[in-house]
């Protein structure tokens, strides 16, 4: 018998179980109407995500961060990686804070309102429960002021100013809000053992992570901080270009492309799913 190259039997004995043995191609006599009809994919599993953002780059991040997740297991070969459907909508919802927030404390509060609104719509537009979202995602751009290291308060710029050693850094919060029912906790970790019931897993759940932060130049700051602008319309006019949010954003242009916008969020967003990978340590 010729082993197949691509197939393979398992074979099912009484109290036994064997492991994949090779499939001998059948002859056309031996074909039936079993061989000749290849077995449907299994059904993908979809997560259903509300985004509280309209912008391209965010949503993405968004699509890449939970793909990469809720499909992976245990198996190295890709070829055995979980069919996974994202299901995203998105509401352009309000942050509850200034357009341009400032410091961790707004910036991760602009985060979870529109988390929580972005759920809100999602729920209104539902035409019943089944349709209402697994998870819903707030991603809040902000900047952190610090004094530099080198310089003290009674350090003073060449024209008497004390602003010389004041820096901008850029950085951004992922707030995201899940529940523990069976399709949130889909992205769990091999050998967690955590379980939920019928009377807990519609609870409201909460993930948080922080982007890394990088430092502003000089002219970005200089508008931001003296002219009252928001980092968005700073970049277009410093790099002479339009709604640079909607592309690689300040992060892209400054590391030449290494890390785009999408990029940046996409592995803190993997960091604030971390309650539902391993929720026996978290919920």
């Amino acid at each position: 018998i010729s082993p197949a190259s691509d197939s393979a039997l398992r074979l099912l004995l009484p109290g036994r179980q064997l492991p994949f043995l090779p499939r001998a191609q059948p002859t056309n006599a031996q074909m039936t109407d079993t061989d000749s009809c290849p077995r449907p994919p299994a059904e993908p599993l979809t997560i259903r995500v509300a985004v509280g953002s309209g912008n391209p780059c965010k949503i993405e991040a968004v699509r890449r961060a939970f793909e990469e997740v809720f499909a992976r297991t245990s198996a190295d070969n890709d070829e055995q990686r979980r069919s996974v459907h994202i299901a995203i909508s998105s509401h352009s919802v309000p942050s509850g804070v200034a357009d341009q927030p400032f410091g961790d404390e707004e910036t991760r509060l602009g985060a979870m309102h529109r988390a929580q609104n972005a759920y809100d719509a999602a729920c209104a537009h539902s035409e019943s429960d089944d349709d209402r979202p697994d998870f819903a995602v707030g991603l809040e751009g902000g900047l952190e002021k610090l004094q530099h290291p080198q310089f003290d308060a009674t350090t003073k710029d060449e024209d008497g100013g004390g602003d010389a050693a004041e820096e901008l850094w850029c950085m951004a919060w992922m707030a995201i809000l899940g529940s523990k029912s069976n399709a949130c906790l889909a992205a769990k970790a091999d050998g967690d053992n955590f379980s939920s019931d019928a009377n807990n897993e519609s609870a409201q759940c909460w993930g948080y992570a922080k982007t890394g932060s990088f430092l502003l130049p000089p002219a970005l700051c200089d508008l931001v901080l003296n002219q009252g602008m928001e980092l968005g319309h700073a970049d277009d006019k410093v790099f002479q270009r339009v709604n640079s949010k909607h592309g690689e954003g300040t992060v892209g242009r400054l590391t030449d492309g290494e890390i785009d916008r999408t990029e940046y969020y996409v592995h803190a967003l993997k960091l604030a799913l971390i309650p539902w990978i391993r929720p026996e340590l978290y919920l």
